[in-house]
C-alpha cells in the first residue's frame, strides 16, 4: 500500500488590506485551506484579483497572516520552500555560477561550488556557466531561476506566473523540467493563467475566487463513472438501439458520435455491444476534461446571467 505524504498544507489562511485611514477593507483571502502532496503538481487558478499572489506570498512569509498556519510536516518552511517569482531578478553582470553560489552561501549549504556546478548541469546551463547572466534569453534565465530556488533541496516549490512571456518552444523545455521535478518528489503549486499548460501538467487545480477556494479538482482521482465518447465511419440506426441500455449524455445529429457514462470496468462491454450489432468505431475513448472547461463552470455562469 502507497503512504501518501502532505508536504505543504495550509490551513484557515485570511488576510486583509486597508486600515481606519483607508475608505474600506479588502478581505483578500478569506479562510483559505489547502493540501499539497509529494510529488504533486497543482495549478492556482482565477481571475485576476482573486487572491493568488497574496495567497503565495502568505505561504512564503512574504507578508504576515491575519490568521490561519502553514505546515509543512514538521518542516521549517523557510527551509523546505522554494520559490520562483513571475519576474526573477540576478546579478546580471555575473555567470550563472557566482548567482548561484551567492544564494548557497547564504543558506550555508555544504560544498556550495559542487552543489552549483550540480544544478547548473542538471539544468543545462553547465555550457554556460561563465556567461554573464544579462546575455541569457528569457527562457535561460527561467531555467536559472529555477535552478537556484531548488539549490537548498525543497520539498516544495511555489511559482508564480512561470510560463509567462515563453515562446512555445520554451514552454516545451520548462514543461520537461517540472517533470523530472516531480520526480525528485518535489511538490509544486503553479499560479498560471495558461491553461493549456495547466491541462498538460498538472495532477490538480485549487480554484480560487474572491479569496476562496470554490474547488479542489483532480485529475487523476478514482471516480465512479467516466465520459466515454465513440465515432463511427458511418452512421449506423442498430447502434442507438444497442445504447439504449445505457446513459447517452450526447449524440450528434449526424449519428456518428456518442457520448456515454458508464462505469470504467463496463467501456469494453459497450464496444463490444456496437461492434456487435455492425457499427464500425473509428475512434473512442475516455473524455478527458479541459481545464478550460473547468475554468469556465466555476467561473463564467456568474459573467453569463
Amino acid at each position: 500500500m502507497t503512504t501518501v505524504t502532505e508536504v505543504l498544507v495550509g490551513r484557515d489562511l485570511s488576510k486583509a488590506y486597508g486600515n481606519r485611514f483607508t475608505a474600506r477593507t479588502v478581505q483578500a483571502l478569506d479562510g483559505v485551506s489547502f493540501e499539497l502532496r509529494e510529488g504533486e503538481i497543482c495549478g492556482l487558478v482565477g481571475p485576476n484579483g482573486a487572491g493568488k499572489s497574496t495567497l503565495i506570498k502568505l505561504i512564503m512569509g512574504i507578508e504576515p497572516k491575519d490568521g490561519g498556519e502553514v505546515s509543512m510536516n514538521g518542516l521549517d518552511p523557510r527551509m523546505a520552500l522554494g520559490y520562483v517569482p513571475e519576474r526573477p531578478t540576478f546579478f546580471e553582470d555575473l555567470s550563472p555560477f557566482h548567482n548561484m553560489l551567492y544564494i548557497a552561501r547564504l543558506n550555508n549549504i555544504p560544498e556550495p561550488e559542487e552543489a552549483c556546478l550540480r544544478e547548473l548541469k542538471e539544468f543545462g546551463l553547465d555550457g554556460w556557466k561563465d556567461e554573464p547572466v544579462v546575455n541569457f534569453s528569457k527562457g535561460m534565465k527561467q531555467r536559472l531561476a529555477i535552478a537556484r530556488s531548488v539549490l537548498h533541496g525543497p520539498k516544495a516549490l511555489i511559482m508564480d506566473e512561470p510560463f509567462s512571456g515563453l515562446d512555445p518552444g520554451m514552454m516545451l523545455e520548462l514543461r520537461g523540467i517540472m517533470r523530472s521535478l516531480k520526480n525528485r518528489g518535489i511538490a509544486m503549486l503553479l499560479s498560471s493563467h495558461e491553461l493549456n499548460e495547466i491541462d498538460q501538467l498538472c495532477d490538480s487545480i485549487l480554484f480560487i475566487k474572491s479569496g476562496r477556494i470554490i474547488k479542489k479538482e483532480e485529475f487523476n482521482a478514482i471516480v465512479p463513472t467516466v465520459n466515454f465518447r465513440i465515432m463511427l465511419a458511418t452512421a449506423d440506426g442498430a447502434v442507438p438501439a444497442a445504447l439504449a441500455g445505457r446513459k447517452v449524455l450526447s449524440q450528434s445529429p449526424d449519428g456518428l458520435s456518442f457520448l456515454v457514462e458508464t462505469p470504467k470496468e463496463e467501456v469494453p462491454d459497450i464496444v463490444a455491444e456496437v461492434v456487435g450489432v455492425g457499427g464500425r468505431i473509428v475512434a473512442c475513448g475516455i473524455a478527458q476534461r479541459k481545464a478550460e472547461d473547468l475554468y469556465a463552470e466555476v467561473f463564467l455562469p456568474e459573467a453569463r446571467a
